[in-house]
């Protein structure tokens, strides 16, 4: 997605399996002053719409908790198929 000005305010990059049955959202993204104005919401449904379109039953994305973006690919119509808890210790 571009700005007026043409400068890239939000991406997403979709990527799919060798076998075409799921497509992957690798990233999406969304400038920090463009943020809630519905553009990475957009980006998802249309990067499912290209999934389907070519042949994919199935699309996944990963996300790490700290991003605050759960409630939108839940919003979209997304579950959680598992979670992943990363522990570290300072030394």
């Amino acid at each position: 997605v571009t700005g007026p000005d043409g400068a890239v305010v939000a991406a997403a990059v979709l990527v799919m399996t060798e076998d075409g049955r799921e497509g992957y959202v690798s990233r999406l993204a969304t400038r920090k002053d463009q943020r809630n104005r519905g553009l990475a919401q957009a980006l998802l449904a249309d990067a499912f719409g290209v999934a389907r379109a070519h042949g994919a039953t199935r699309a996944t994305l990963s996300t790490d908790s700290r991003t605050g973006a759960l409630d939108l690919y839940l919003h979209v119509g997304m579950e959680v198929e598992s979670t992943w808890v990363h522990r570290a210790t300072r030394p």
